[in-house]
């Protein structure tokens, strides 16, 4: 994918519907490593597939998508919320904002801590919600959330 950046690749996992592409190495020219899980049973999340990619030596890059079976947006987000609470404080989870994502329709909402911040978009696909949170002061991701599509 030409982007002005080096060599990109296609998030592409078994079972997702939706796909996004990313660099292999960052603009400062740290790596970008990928992280692939699979969690059954979780007390709070249930089942779930989970690909994270993150440059851990410059923070560039923060992007995780997260594939929920059969479970809608604000269900998600109803399980979600009390664990950032807890984790964060009462005051750092924003409510639920039904948005669009291009042609698609789309819930948000963000958490914040004194070190950081996470934006989080919410795509329902057939019977499945995908889950991205990313670092939206970043270019980066936001370049790499944009490039999401919906493979259905």
């Amino acid at each position: 994918m030409e982007n002005g950046l080096r060599e990109w690749s296609w998030l592409k996992h078994p079972g997702f519907r939706v796909q996004l592409s990313y660099p292999a190495i960052t603009p400062q020219g740290c790596t970008v490593e990928r992280t692939d899980e699979r969690v059954e049973g979780h007390p709070v999340a249930g089942d779930f597939e989970r690909v994270h990619l993150a440059s851990r030596d410059s923070g560039e890059l923060y992007v995780e998508l997260v594939r929920f079976p059969d479970r809608s947006p604000q269900d998600e987000y109803r399980l979600h919320r009390p664990h950032l609470i807890e984790r964060f404080g009462e005051d750092a989870v924003t409510a639920l904002t039904e948005t669009t994502f291009g042609e698609w329709s789309a819930w948000s909402y963000s958490f914040r801590w004194d070190e950081g911040e996470r934006a989080v978009l919410l795509l329902s696909v057939s019977r499945d919600t995908y889950r991205v949170i990313y670092d939206p002061r970043s270019e980066l991701n936001e370049r790499v959330v944009h490039s999401l599509t919906v493979t259905e």
